[in-house]
C-alpha cells in the first residue's frame, strides 16, 4: 500500500509537471489562431462565426438561413474596389459599393456587456466608409445587441427589414443607422434602444414609410445630424439625449414623427430644423432644450418663421428641467 501511495504521488507530480509544460503551448496556439477568412459568396446554411473573421468582399446570408455571431467575435471587412469583382450585387438602390454583409435570412449578433461583438475595418489606418454595411433586406427577427460598429458607410442598414439594435456603440461611420420600408415589402418595425451613437457623419436616418421606436439613446457629436426624418410614416423619438450634433433633428416631407420627452440641446446649427418640402407642422412639446427662455429656444428652431413655405414647430409646454430617465439608464 505504501508503494502504491508513493506511485500515485509520483504520478500526480509527473502529470502536474507535464501540464505546466504544455499549457503555455496551448495558450500560444489559441492566441495566435488564424482568423477565419470569408471570401465573396453566399452562405447557404446556418452558420456561426466566432473569434476573428475577415470578410473579403460581399457576403450574403441566403433566405431561410441564420448567421449567428458569438460574443467577443471581431469581424473585419477588407477594403475592396468600388463596383469591382468582389461585389455580388450592382443594384445600388439596395446595396453598397464596398464590402457588405447582405442579410436576406437573419442575423443574430448578440454580444454581452463584457464581450461585445466588433464589426470594423480591416485596414491598419481605418477611415469612414472602408466597408459598406450590415445590410438587412426584407426579413424579420434580426438582432444586433452589444455590438461595436465602426468605419462603415452606413453601419446598420435596413431595406424593408425588421431589426432590433440595442446596447451598442456606433462610431466613425458615414451614417450610423439608416432604414426604410419599401413598396414590395410588408411594413416592418425597427427598434433602436439604449445605444451610444457618436462621432458619425449622421446619427439615425429614418426614411420612406419608416415605422420605428428610437428610445433611450445617447446621440451626440455627429457631424451633420442626430436624427433625420425623411418621408417617415410612424416614428417615435422619446427619452433620448440628442446633443452637440451639427443639427439635432431635421425633417423633410414627413407627418409621422412623435418627438417628446427628450433632452435636445447644444446642437451646433439648430436643435430642430425643417427642410424644404416639410410643409406639415411639427409637434415637439414636452422636451428639454437646455434653456428655459422661450426666445432663446426659438433661435435654435428653423421653420415657418424663417421660410414661409415650411410648417411650424410647436415647442410650447417645454420642460423646465432635464428629462429624468432619458438616455442610457444605469444598470
Amino acid at each position: 500500500m505504501k508503494n502504491f501511495a508513493r506511485y500515485q504521488s509520483l504520478r500526480k507530480a509527473m502529470f502536474g509537471a507535464l501540464f505546466a509544460a504544455i499549457l503555455p503551448f496551448f495558450l500560444v496556439q489559441s492566441a495566435s489562431a488564424k482568423p477565419l477568412i470569408v471570401e465573396k459568396g453566399v452562405i447557404q446554411r446556418d452558420t456561426t462565426w466566432a473569434n476573428e473573421v475577415v470578410v473579403k468582399g460581399d457576403v450574403e446570408v441566403a433566405q431561410g438561413v441564420t448567421l449567428t455571431v458569438m460574443p467577443g467575435t471581431v469581424v473585419k471587412f477588407a477594403k475592396i474596389e468600388d463596383n469591382g469583382p468582389a461585389n455580388l450585387h450592382m443594384d445600388k438602390t439596395k446595396n453598397f459599393t464596398r464590402s457588405e454583409l447582405v442579410i436576406r435570412g437573419r442575423i443574430l449578433a448578440q454580444g454581452t456587456k463584457d464581450k461585445m461583438i466588433v464589426f470594423t475595418s480591416a485596414e491598419k489606418s481605418p477611415h469612414v466608409a472602408d466597408w459598406g454595411a450590415i445590410n438587412m433586406l426584407d426579413r424579420e427577427n434580426n438582432i444586433l445587441e452589444y455590438c461595436d460598429i465602426s468605419y462603415a458607410h452606413t453601419s446598420v442598414h435596413s431595406h424593408g427589414a425588421q431589426f432590433t439594435l440595442a446596447n451598442s456603440y456606433l462610431h466613425d461611420n458615414g451614417v450610423a443607422v439608416g432604414f426604410k420600408n419599401v413598396d414590395e415589402c410588408k411594413p416592418r418595425c425597427v427598434n433602436i434602444l439604449y445605444n451610444r451613437i457618436s462621432n458619425n457623419g449622421g446619427g439615425v436616418l429614418s426614411s420612406k414609410d419608416s415605422i420605428a421606436t428610437i428610445s433611450h439613446n445617447e446621440i451626440s457629436l455627429n457631424k451633420f445630424f442626430g436624427v433625420y426624418g425623411k418621408k417617415a410614416t410612424c416614428v417615435t423619438v422619446r427619452y433620448n439625449n440628442i446633443v452637440k450634433n451639427g443639427k439635432g433633428i431635421i425633417l423633410w416631407a414627413t407627418e409621422g414623427f412623435r418627438i417628446s420627452e427628450n433632452n435636445i440641446s447644444d446642437n451646433e446649427d439648430y436643435n430642430v430644423s425643417l427642410l424644404e418640402g416639410q410643409v406639415w407642422d411639427v409637434d415637439v412639446r414636452n422636451n428639454w432644450w437646455g434653456i428655459t427662455d422661450r426666445k432663446e429656444i426659438r433661435k435654435l428652431m428653423w421653420d415657418k418663421e424663417q421660410d414661409a413655405t415650411l410648417g411650424s414647430i410647436d415647442f410650447s409646454d417645454h420642460s423646465l428641467s432635464p428629462i429624468e430617465g432619458s438616455g442610457i439608464l444605469d444598470e
